[in-house]
């Protein structure tokens, strides 16, 4: 048995956690955010594709925030940016990545306040921060970051509904009854994921576009494959393009007319959407609890997509759980 599939399964008591637990430190997490002149919220991989989601939530709250590459950070904010009255927000799961750890000095020494959210309690990144949230996903085995980024997607609703615990309580316990349904359809997902054509791409629009990114990002760690993820309307302004039968396309939001443009493009169009509420049943409760079920469904896609190749999804050939160079 691969920790992929172990991991991807520890992700119910990972709800059950955020269900039992109010966190103060993310009430004192959204005070710095709305007293703040704006967020620069980074990281790298998956924990970007974190970053990303958070700066769409707080988009909800009125905040501004920008998503911004860890190994990009210094280059963007170079000496004429401000930092005064900014909150830089960092997603990592190890906290000693050498490119988040980079971000967290340079905005340190330009006077931001650092706000991290990590997955190993007493990590390089915690020390530098002056607001640590530690995600309670545990130790993660498996390369390809599975419950370590549903934790930090968790936690970024955790400070999205601070002063909200009980609206946060119930999103949470509709989120587990799809997560149970999606499980008991393991089948069907790993016939969909045999399936796939040699090269996806993803589309997703609203907080669906960081789950897209997840998702293409997931298939080429675990499976090599060539993968693409666009915001889904973003798509038909010229990347579309590259689609002919190799493609499969992954649509995850619900957009019927884009889905019967590029059903004559290529063979192989999957409606996500169309999939999780029709055929597994599984009710529309609000964007954000659909899109936490997408991100599980595109890590248990990309899993069964590697089992079939004959690849181990756990240790990926050219991959390190670290990058500390």
């Amino acid at each position: 048995m691969h920790y992929m599939i172990e991991e991807i399964r520890e992700e119910k008591d990972l709800l059950d956690k955020y269900s039992t637990e109010h966190k103060k430190d993310s009430e004192l997490a959204l005070n710095h955010i709305e007293k703040s002149n704006g967020c620069i919220i980074s990281g790298n991989g998956t924990s970007y594709n974190a970053a990303y989601y958070l700066s769409l939530l707080l988009l909800k709250r009125d905040v501004l925030s920008v998503p911004v590459f860890a190994s990009e950070f210094n280059k963007f904010m170079n000496a004429e940016f401000s930092f005064k009255n900014r909150e830089v927000i960092l997603f990592s799961q190890s906290g000693e990545t050498s490119d988040i750890i980079s971000a967290a000095n340079f905005g340190k020494g330009k006077g931001a306040s650092i706000m991290s959210i990590c997955n190993v309690p007493g990590s390089s990144l915690s020390r530098l921060s002056d607001i640590s949230i530690i995600t309670p996903a545990g130790h993660e085995k498996s390369v390809a970051a599975t419950k370590s980024h549903l934790g930090q997607l968790l936690s970024s609703l955790s400070i999205y509904f601070a002063r909200e615990p009980d609206e946060f309580r119930k999103l949470l316990g509709k989120v587990k009854e799809g997560f149970e349904v999606i499980m008991k359809r393991g089948n069907e997902i790993k016939t969909i994921a045999e399936r796939l054509l040699p090269k996806v791409v993803l589309l997703g629009s609203g907080l669906d576009y960081p789950v897209a990114r997840e998702g293409a990002l997931k298939l080429k760690e675990t499976c090599s494959m060539i993968t693409e993820a666009y915001p889904t309307r973003e798509f038909l302004h010229g990347p579309k393009q590259i689609l002919d039968d190799s493609w499969s396309v992954l649509i995850l939001s619900n957009e019927e007319e884009v889905k019967q443009e590029l059903s004559k493009l290529s063979r192989n169009v999957l409606d996500l959407n169309a999939i999780i509420h029709e055929e597994f049943k599984i009710r529309f409760h609000s964007e954000i609890a659909d899109s936490i079920l997408k991100v599980l469904f595109v890590q248990l896609l990309s899993y069964y997509r590697a089992v079939f190749l004959g690849l181990d999804p756990d240790k990926p050939s050219k991959l390190t759980k670290v990058i500390t160079s």
